[in-house]
């Protein structure tokens, strides 16, 4: 197991390497800069470059890469151009937001999910298999931001139900989930749904059958368990987007999460801004595959003796 977690190890830090070094120069590859001249402000170039310079965004790129480095080695990831404060402040401080509507996002995706694909499959070829199905399909087919605008028409909109931006209530919340939750549900039942079909034809489950185990115990603790293999292994991934918050969604109901503020630094070509974000969201997905990595090593040691 020791040696199972020192090569993910290995394998993450050597990800997080080449995800900073192709976020960074395809970032300055970009045209335009934080602080290139604009109609709009009206700003003379002199002052532009003056402040461009105090940033050292006038050095060579791959001298701003090395000096990039050396800050990001000692837990500096700079200061914002856009906005008052450093990157670090500004993570820490929105990170809470997409973290609070991504962990109800991931708890309802798999409180709805796993029972959906389980019924669908102890109930194959009837009402609620189809209707599973059928969910699933939608849930994958439809995009984030149609789903978005279509339930705040609905619900918003023509029903005054619901609130579309803010967290000040748990209302706020409801469309949130919805919209980041229903993707991962389908996924997660048609996961759990194919898995359970294959684990119940297993022979292990036709013996627990013939010694007279009950059905309940088939179903649970022999053959739901191995059939939660697919859905361990899309975890990691799943909670490391929903936490770190989902980039449309939060443009979309004015949350003041990481996605938001990343889809306004894009905007703002805030260099800092976006470095530290991506920095941040690998980083994430890294720790979380590695624990979903390890959850599923040790659930289905077959996984730990084909690493090792």
């Amino acid at each position: 197991m020791l040696r199972y977690i020192i090569k993910r190890l290995l394998a993450g830090v050597l990800t997080m390497v080449v995800l900073i070094t192709v976020a960074f120069f395809m970032m300055h590859a970009m045209p335009g800069g934080p602080f290139s001249p604009s109609e709009e402000k009206n700003v003379p170039v002199e002052v532009l470059e003056r402040i461009a310079a105090s940033y050292g965004l006038d050095q060579p790129v791959w001298k701003q890469y090395l000096n990039y480095w050396n800050n990001l080695l000692h837990g500096d990831l700079g200061i914002s151009y856009k906005t008052v404060g450093t990157v670090n402040e500004k993570i820490s401080g929105h990170f809470p937001y997409s973290a609070r509507v991504g962990g109800l996002a991931v708890l309802f995706s798999l409180l709805i999910g796993i029972p959906l694909g389980l019924i669908a499959a102890l109930y194959r070829g009837k009402a609620a298999d189809l209707a599973t199905l059928a969910l699933a399909t939608v849930g994958i087919s439809v995009p984030v931001f149609v789903l978005s605008l279509l339930l705040s028409y609905l619900f918003s909109s023509k029903l005054n139900w619901l609130p579309t931006y803010g967290l000040d209530s748990w209302l706020c919340y409801i469309l949130l989930v919805v919209c980041l939750s229903l993707n991962p549900i389908a996924y997660i039942a048609r996961q759990t749904r194919s898995s359970m079909l294959e684990a119940l034809e297993q022979d292990y489950v036709r013996t627990a059958r013939a010694k007279g185990v009950s059905e309940l115990m088939v179903v649970v603790k022999h053959a739901l368990k191995n059939a939660l293999t697919p859905v361990i292994t899309y975890l990691g991934p799943l909670i490391a987007g929903l936490l770190t918050g989902s980039f449309v969604v939060e443009s979309r109901f004015a949350i003041p999460g990481l996605g938001y503020y990343f889809v306004r630094s894009i905007s703002d070509r805030d260099y800092t801004m976006i470095m530290g974000i991506v920095i941040f969201f690998g980083l994430f997905v890294v720790i979380c595959n590695l624990v979903s990595d390890i959850l599923l090593a040790i659930v289905d040691p077959r996984v730990k003796l084909t690493n090792d």
